[in-house]
């Protein structure tokens, strides 16, 4: 089986100046759609029998257009585990304002993302541990599943995969409506280990 990660297509907070998005509930534009119905008609083919997204409005309007490309018909659910970081009072404002009222908490996210905690709102290694649920859950299923989530979702994800710590999130980068293929022989066991060590 298959697990493919697509990141929801553009927003207007994606564009410059970027805007914080988090939890906020932010529909796609134009662009966020055209790439969603795109990514759609690139999953033709490849026997996917199910879509989970998360259940914030970009990544539900993403999901619904891919299945609308695939032919409709499949299940499609959301789960709020693949949402993007909870960011706190951080949401809703521009990176530009948030770097010169409080550089001392930006410089901290990249500098030391692995112990950083968003203002008011979530730590990366809080949500790495539900994405990973979420993702562990899917996979134990058996079928082959597209995840609609989020770019520091993904990112997470691929530090996990990948054997790197969180300290590394800054390194690597995905972009709207983005499609990533993960191998999933013997990830669900991986993840279970990481999330319930022996002994704990």
């Amino acid at each position: 089986m298959m697990l493919y990660l697509v990141r929801h297509g553009e927003t207007d907070w994606n564009r410059e100046p970027g805007r914080c998005q988090g939890w906020a509930n932010v529909a796609l534009n134009a662009t966020g759609r055209a790439q969603a119905r795109e990514r759609g008609q690139e999953l033709r083919g490849h026997g996917i029998e199910r879509i989970v997204a998360s259940h914030l409005l970009r990544a539900r309007e993403t999901a619904q257009l891919i299945l609308e490309e695939l032919g409709g018909g499949l299940p499609l659910s959301f789960d709020p585990r693949l949402a993007e970081t909870d960011r706190g009072r951080w949401e809703t404002r521009t990176f530009a304002e948030i770097m010169a009222s409080e550089p001392d908490a930006w410089r901290a996210y990249h500098e030391h993302p692995e112990t950083f905690r968003f203002p008011d709102g979530e730590s990366l290694a809080e949500q790495q541990r539900r994405v990973l649920t979420a993702v562990r859950d899917n996979l134990l299923t058996g079928k082959t599943t597209v995840l609609v989530t989020h770019g520091g979702s993904i990112r997470l994800l691929r530090c996990f995969v990948d054997g790197r710590g969180i300290e590394t999130f800054h390194t690597s980068e995905t972009s709207n409506g983005s499609v990533d293929e993960i191998e999933t022989e013997g990830l669900a066991e991986r993840i279970g280990a990481f999330l319930e060590p022996p002994g704990s």
